[in-house]
């Protein structure tokens, strides 16, 4: 198994070589219509740091089409809503007892985004949270070498959360927020400043794998 880190245009990007196609792994547990989901079960947030960047990476196109998924536009943020299997969920409870902490429900749901061979989009159009998720089993196997990831991913959420306020001021400050004047706030998003991120210089991190307890 290896683990690598890329950053590119401001946005960084965890890989797994081995996401969906791990076996035996709670977070990775499928009970939708793609086994192969890996832990993309998340429903994607788009802060506006997210979005700025999208902008600034030439994509603006990419935010109108998020924008005209029905009912995902907030204020200062854009949600997609994915599919979550409710009646399976339901069943499941009714005859399953709950073995660990982990929320079960997240084995019926499936990002809207993901397809039988992957995720669609590139790592550029996505949000933070799904470029710098690794899932539990993987931060134990890389034990202590995962430590400058996780400072890494720290010191970029604690960086998207500080310059999403300030992109937030530059909107409230034109009275504009996504939700009630998209074009609007775009060309503001688009105009304001957001310094880059600098990122660490990561080592890859290779694991055994094959002495981890799996299916074939």
């Amino acid at each position: 198994m290896l683990l690598s880190y890329k950053f590119s245009s401001n946005i960084p990007l965890f890989k797994c070589d081995i996401c969906g196609n791990c076996n035996n792994f709670e977070e990775s547990t499928s009970y939708t219509n793609i086994k192969n989901r890996g832990c993309c079960w998340y429903f994607p947030k788009y802060n506006l740091v997210d979005i700025k960047n999208i902008i600034n990476n030439g994509n603006m196109d990419f935010i109108y089409y998020l924008s005209s998924i029905p009912n995902c536009v907030e204020s200062y943020d854009i949600r997609v809503k994915g599919i979550f299997f409710k009646k399976q969920y339901n069943k499941y409870t009714e005859n399953n007892i709950k073995s660990s902490d982990f929320d079960n429900s997240l084995f019926f749901k499936l990002c809207p985004f993901l397809k039988k061979h992957g995720c669609k989009l590139s790592f550029s159009l996505r949000p933070h949270p799904c470029n710098l998720y690794l899932c539990r089993e993987v931060l134990q196997l890389a034990g202590k070498e995962y430590t400058e990831y996780s400072r890494e991913r720290k010191d970029y959420y604690a960086y998207c959360n500080y310059f999403n306020e300030c992109l937030k001021e530059d909107l409230k400050c034109n009275n504009a927020t996504l939700l009630d004047n998209l074009e609007d706030s775009l060309d503001i998003l688009n105009s304001s400043t957001l310094p880059p991120f600098q990122p660490r210089k990561l080592h890859n991190i290779y694991i055994d794998y094959s002495t981890c307890n799996h299916s074939a």
